[in-house]
């Protein structure tokens, strides 16, 4: 086998070793994990707790409130 063939083959190997060790999330893992978080914080939940389950989770900002349906919520009352 070449040193080439050889390469690819341990990195193959490499890629499936973190793969099964770290999952790539889907929507649907990431959406339960969020909603766990809002759930815990009850109903005196603010803006300032959605970011901070952001930060804590490693996503992207506005991920909790888009999870939680607060976007949609505000979205909608600002229209009425």
């Amino acid at each position: 086998m070449s040193a080439k063939s050889e390469r690819k083959k341990i990195r193959k190997e490499q890629v499936a070793t973190y793969y099964r060790s770290n999952p790539p999330e889907g929507y649907d893992a990431i959406y339960k994990r969020v909603n766990v978080e809002i759930t815990a914080l009850g109903e005196g939940a603010t803006f300032a707790d959605l970011a901070g389950i952001d930060k804590k989770l490693g996503r992207p900002k506005a991920t909790s409130s888009e999870c939680g349906a607060f976007a949609d919520y505000f979205e909608f009352m600002s229209d009425n």
